[in-house]
C-alpha cells in the first residue's frame, strides 16, 4: 500500500476451500485494525484485530487469541509508571507488531496451501526428465513416436549441435528446457552488456572431484600436461575459486584446466578406448615427481553440502528460549536502578520480566544477519578457506560442493559462522588473496567490514553426502535433502549427518553432534598418518563383532581397541604418542558408550566412515608428500 493504513497482506476466494470458516473473499491484515487515538500515540480498541484473528485461531470474534491472549500482552497493553505521575511505558498500536505479524504469517500459509489448478491436458509422451508434461516439438505427430524410434525431432538436431543443451535421447518439456538454456543465453547477455566474451560457468563433478589433488600438485610444483592441449579439446573448465587465486602465477594453472577437460571428454566419448587413454594420461600426469606411487588413484568421489538453520520459526516469533526478557535488555547501569524501583511496583517488574515482544527492529536485526551471513561469510569459507563452489545462499539455507577432503572441515567452519563463535579455525596460510574472517561473541570481521550473525545460541544442522562423480546429481540432491532431515531428527537439531554413497552400491550413514566433529577430524588424521595401516579398522571392526555389548563407560573397550591401533603402527610408539593413541581411543569409546543401542555397531560404522575419508586420495597436503611407495599399502 501507499499509506501506512493501506499497507497490509491479502489472500482471495479462500471461502470454498476452507471448511468452517466464516465467509470471506478478501482477508487483510493493516495496522488499520488496531484503532487508536487521534495523535496515534495510543491505542483505543483491539476488536477488528481480534476479530480477523478469530477465523485463525477456532476462536469467537470478541475472544483474545494468539498475542492478544498472551501474558506478554498482559503486561503491555497498559501504561507502566516508575511512580506516580512518572510515565514508564507507555502502549501505542506497534505494541501490536506480534499479532499483526502472527496473524499475517498464518494468512500467507493459508494462501499458500490453496492452490487451485485446473488440470492440464496432455496427450503425447512426457518430458524424459519430469515424466509430468509433454515435451516440445514444432511437430505435434511426432508426440506419439516411442522413446528408441525418434529420429530428426528438434531434440535429437540439439543433441547433435548443442550437447550442453540436451543429452543423446532426451525429449525436454518446458520448464527443463528452460533451465538448460537458461546459463547460455544469460551468458551472451552478459557478454553483450560488457563487450566480453563472458563463458558459461559449469560446476563440474570431474573437476570438484580432482581439485585437492589438483591443489597439491600444484603447490609442490609437479603438474604437467604438456602434449595433451588438442586431447583437451575446447573445452572451457571452470576450476575452483581458491584454486586459481593460490596458483594464478603459476603456469601450470592451465594444465590443470587441460586435464579436467579431459576427464570430460573421457566421460563424453563412446569410444572406451579413447576414454581409457584418456583417464590413464590424467592419472599419470599428477603421478609425478618425488610423489609418484605404484598405486596412486584419481579422486572419483566429491561432496555436496546442504545447511539450514535451526528453529527459525520460532526465532522469528520470538518463541526461542532464548529470547531475552525486556530487562535483560537494558543496559547494566540501567538494569541495576530498575531492580530497585521494581522492587514495590508489581507491574513495572511484571514488564520487566517479561520475554520481549517481536518487532520490527529484531526482525531487521535477523533479516541484516542472514543477509552478510549468506552475502559475504559463506562464499568467503566455501571458496576462499576451501576449494569449493557455493550453488545456493540465501537467508539460512546453503548449498555447496566441495572436494571430499574439504567437506568435513568447510561444514564445521560454516556451523560456527553461523554463530558468529570459532571452535574450528582453519589453518593460515598467510594467503594474501585471501583476507582473515575472525568469528568471535556472535560477530563476524572479514576485510574490514564488521558483521552481526545470529549469536552464540543459534545452531544449524547439515547434511553432507559424499558420492562419486558419475551418480546422477538428481539422487545426490535427494541424498542430501535427506541427510539433513536425518540430522534435525535423529541427531536432535544442531547436529550434521553424513550419507557415503559408493559406487559398488553400498552406503554408509553418520550421524553425530557438531561438538564431536573434533573427535571425527581427530580419527581421520590418525588414519592418514603413513605410519598406520589402514587395517587398524578391519581389525578393529572384526574384533568388535565377537565382543558382548559394552557396559558403563568404556574403558575396558578403549583398552583393547588402543591395543589394536596400536599393533597397527609400523614402528615403535614413543611415550607421547602412546599417550596420545590411549587419549583417542578413551574419547571414541566414550562416545560409542552414549549411544542408546548398539554400541559395538555404531563404533564399526563410525570406523568405517573415518576409514572411507581418511584414504589417501583426500589426504592433507601435510601428509601427501610424505607418503612414499614404501609406506603406502593398497586398501581394498
Amino acid at each position: 500500500g501507499e499509506t501506512q493504513d493501506e499497507s497490509f497482506y491479502c489472500y482471495e476466494q479462500m471461502q470454498s476451500q476452507l471448511e468452517g470458516f466464516p465467509e470471506i473473499h478478501w482477508a487483510a491484515v493493516p495496522f488499520s485494525l488496531v484503532r487508536a487515538s487521534k495523535d496515534g500515540k495510543r491505542i483505543e480498541d483491539t476488536a477488528e484485530l481480534s476479530a480477523a484473528m478469530a477465523p485463525f485461531f477456532g476462536t469467537r470474534p470478541d475472544e483474545p487469541a494468539g498475542f492478544l491472549a498472551s501474558e506478554a500482552w498482559q503486561a503491555l497493553q497498559q501504561e507502566v509508571q516508575i511512580e506516580e505521575g512518572v510515565p514508564f511505558f507507555i502502549p501505542n498500536p506497534g505494541i501490536l507488531y506480534p499479532a499483526i505479524y502472527d496473524l499475517a504469517e498464518r494468512v500467507l500459509a493459508a494462501a499458500k496451501s490453496v492452490r487451485a489448478f485446473e488440470q492440464m491436458d496432455e496427450q503425447g509422451w512426457r518430458c524424459s526428465l519430469t515424466g509430468e508434461t509433454e515435451w516440445l516439438t514444432t511437430d505435434r505427430a511426432q508426440l506419439s513416436i516411442p522413446p528408441g524410434q525418434r529420429k530428426n525431432t528438434l531434440w535429437t538436431k540439439i543433441a547433435e549441435k548443442k550437447p550442453a543443451w540436451a543429452k543423446n535421447g532426451e525429449h525436454l518439456g518446458a520448464l527443463p528446457a528452460i533451465k538448460r538454456l537458461w546459463p547460455t543465453l544469460f551468458a551472451e547477455e552478459v557478454s553483450a552488456a560488457a563487450g566480453k566474451d563472458i563463458g558459461r560457468y559449469v560446476v563440474s563433478t570431474h573437476t570438484m572431484a580432482l581439485a585437492h589433488q589438483l591443489d597439491q600438485c600444484l603447490e609442490h610444483g609437479e603438474l604437467t600436461a604438456e602434449g595433451f592441449a588438442d586431447e583437451a579439446g575446447d573445452a572451457r573448465i571452470a576450476l575452483p575459486q581458491r584454486l586459481v587465486l593460490a596458483h594464478r602465477d603459476k603456469p601450470a594453472l592451465k594444465d590443470a584446466a587441460r586435464l579436467v577437460a579431459m576427464m570430460e571428454r573421457a566421460q563424453e566419448t563412446d569410444d572406451e578406448a579413447q576414454a581409457e587413454r584418456l583417464r590413464c594420461n590424467v592419472r599419470n600426469s599428477l603421478n609425478t615427481g618425488a610423489r609418484e606411487q605404484t598405486d596412486f588413484q584419481l579422486e572419483t568421489y566429491y561432496g555436496l553440502l546442504m545447511m539450514d538453520g535451526d528453529r527459525m520459526g520460532r526465532i522469528l516469533s520470538g518463541e526461542d528460549e532464548h529470547t531475552p526478557t525486556y530487562q535483560q535488555c537494558f543496559h547494566p547501569d540501567v538494569s541495576g536502578k530498575f531492580d530497585k524501583r521494581a522492587e514495590n511496583n508489581e507491574r513495572l517488574r511484571r514488564y520487566g520480566a517479561q520475554k520481549r515482544a517481536v518487532s520490527p527492529g529484531r526482525h531487521m536485526a535477523i533479516s541484516g544477519a542472514l543477509n552478510d551471513f549468506s552475502l559475504h561469510v559463506v562464499p568467503h569459507i566455501v571458496q576462499k578457506e576451501y576449494l569449493g563452489r557455493l550453488l545456493y545462499a540465501g537467508g539460512d539455507d546453503v548449498l555447496a560442493m566441495l572436494p571430499v577432503a574439504d567437506l568435513l572441515p568447510a561444514a564445521a567452519r560454516l556451523r560456527d559462522a553461523w554463530s558468529g563463535i570459532t571452535r574450528h579455525a582453519p589453518k593460515d596460510t598467510g594467503e594474501p588473496f585471501r583476507p582473515t574472517l575472525e568469528l568471535e561473541k556472535g560477530y563476524a570481521w572479514l576485510g574490514g567490514r564488521l558483521m552481526r550473525l545470529m549469536g552464540e545460541h543459534a545452531s544449524a544442522s547439515a547434511g553432507l553426502v559424499v558420492a562419486h562423480h558419475q551418480t546422477p546429481l538428481a539422487r545426490v540432491l535427494r541424498e542430501v535433502r535427506a541427510a539433513e532431515k536425518a540430522a534435525k531428527e535423529e541427531g536432535g537439531r544442531d547436529a550434521f549427518h553424513i550419507r557415503i554413497i559408493k559406487r559398488s552400491g553400498g552406503a554408509l550413514y553418520l550421524t553425530l553432534k557438531w561438538e564431536h566433529a573434533g573427535l571425527l577430524e581427530e580419527t581421520i588424521a590418525f588414519l592418514r598418518n603413513p605410519d598406520v595401516s589402514r587395517r587398524a579398522v578391519y581389525n578393529t571392526a572384526l574384533w568388535l563383532r565377537n565382543l558382548p555389548e559394552p557396559e558403563g563407560d568404556g574403558e575396558m573397550v578403549a583398552s583393547l581397541m588402543a591395543f589394536q591401533f596400536e599393533r597397527q603402527y609400523r614402528k615403535k610408539l614413543t611415550k607421547q604418542e602412546k599417550e596420545e593413541l590411549e587419549a583417542l581411543s578413551r574419547k571414541l569409546a566414550a562416545l560409542a558408550a552414549s549411544q542408546a543401542d548398539n554400541q559395538r555397531k555404531w563404533l564399526e560404522n563410525f570406523l568405517s566412515v573415518v576409514e572411507f575419508l581418511a584414504r589417501e586420495t583426500r589426504q592433507s597436503a601435510a601428509t601427501a608428500t610424505n607418503n612414499t611407495p614404501k609406506k603406502q599399502e593398497a586398501a581394498q
